[in-house]
Parts: structure tokens; sequence; C-alpha cells
């Protein structure tokens, strides 16, 4: 993985985390609530449905399957009708973020979440998944969609959370494109659906393959 020579990561005071592919792996409950408002709307897709991971659907649904802004309304609340009737908790923790989560908070890290997902499921998904207790600020996106992009739910954490030296991880060049409107560090990690040639691109100070990695990373271990 990538390290720089001139910074000390370890230094890193407020840990930023995205959710969707890096934190969990919620390929499968996407996709399948996606599949599921596809199909009542009668439109056919066979691409990857990775790309709808990350990205608000205000961005993806027009980009991908060509939809306007009502149906782009009406897709997301069939996705979200199904989405919430199951497929929230269709997703599970990358291994090792469980000890991760704790060796920062031991060691004094705060910890916060920023993701383009609905604050509600996001919420949801930190319970069931009982690493909720970790995070001091939870920043997801409004329900209409307007206020989805990263740097707007990163704005809400760093406006919240009085730390010197934050840094955002995340799995797609929107994290890096997100902590650079807001003028900080983004640590790429390609174990989610982004590819590490595109992160760095994007601006990813550092890219780690692993959990591990990053928590080696993240605490001069």
């Amino acid at each position: 993985f990538l390290l720089s020579t001139n910074y000390n990561v370890g230094m890193y005071d407020l840990i930023v985390f995205d959710l969707d592919g890096t934190i969990i792996n919620s390929e499968k409950g996407i996709s399948d609530c996606l599949k599921y408002a596809f199909k009542k709307n009668g439109i056919s897709y066979n691409g990857s449905y990775k790309k709808f991971i990350g990205p608000p659907f205000t961005y993806s649904l027009p980009l991908y399957v060509g939809a306007d802004s009502a149906l782009t309304d009406k897709l997301t609340a069939d996705y979200r009708e199904e989405y919430n009737r199951g497929g929230v908790y269709e997703c599970v923790l990358y291994k090792g973020i469980k000890p991760l989560m704790k060796a920062l908070f031991d060691s004094g890290k705060t910890i916060a979440l920023a993701t383009s997902k609905p604050e509600y499921f996001a919420q949801k998904i930190l319970q069931k998944k009982r690493i909720a207790k970790y995070f001091t600020c939870v920043s997801g996106a409004t329900f209409d969609g307007k206020t989805a992009a990263k740097d707007w739910v990163l704005s809400k954490v760093l406006n919240s959370v009085n730390c010197s030296n934050p840094v955002l991880i995340g799995d797609t060049v929107f994290d890096c494109n997100g902590a650079k409107a807001k003028n900080i560090d983004c640590i790429g990690v390609t174990y989610g659906f982004g590819l590490k040639e595109d992160l760095l691109q994007a601006g990813a100070v550092k890219t780690v393959d692993t959990v591990k990695q990053l928590q080696n990373l993240l605490l001069n271990e």
C-alpha cells in the first residue's frame, strides 16, 4: 500500500468513514432492491450494479439508466420501499472493521461517519452491526436527495466535531472529491468498490488494500 513519507498519519485525530464499500459490503442489498425498482418500472438494465454504490441516486440513475427527474424520484421511492423492508440489513462488515473501530476508539481518536446513504438507514446499519457506540457523529443524506453530496455530509461532521486533523476514509472518487472540496486528506481503500488507480488520480493521499493495513496506518502500528 502507498505510504506518505512527509506526514505522520498517526496525527489524524478525527477519522471520518464512508459507509458502503468502506465499513460494509452492501452490494447484495443495494443490487437486489435496485432490481426490484427497475422491474417495477419496466427498466431493462444489464450493467454492473456496483456503479450505483457510493454516489447519490440523483447522480447515478440519470447517468446509467437515463432516468429523468420524475423517474429518478419514482425509482428511488420504490428502491427505498424494498430497502426498508429488509434490504438495509443485506450487508456485512468487512473483515477487521470491529477491531479497527475499537482500536481507534481506545486510542482516543474521534470517529465519525459521512455517507451519501440516507442518515436514517445509516443509523440502523450501525446499530444492527453493533458499532454505533464508536461514532461521535453520523452524517447522511436527507430522503429528498438534495443533500447527499459527499462534501455536504462531510461539512456536517466538520462543523459538529472540534478536531484539528481530520481525514476521510473512502473507496470511490466521490470520497476523494468530497475531501478535496473540504481541503482535508482522503485515504482510499481498495477492498471496496473503487479502483486504486482512480483513487490516486482523484487525489487520495494514500491507499490501503485491507482493513488491517488501514489500522496499522492510522495507529502507526
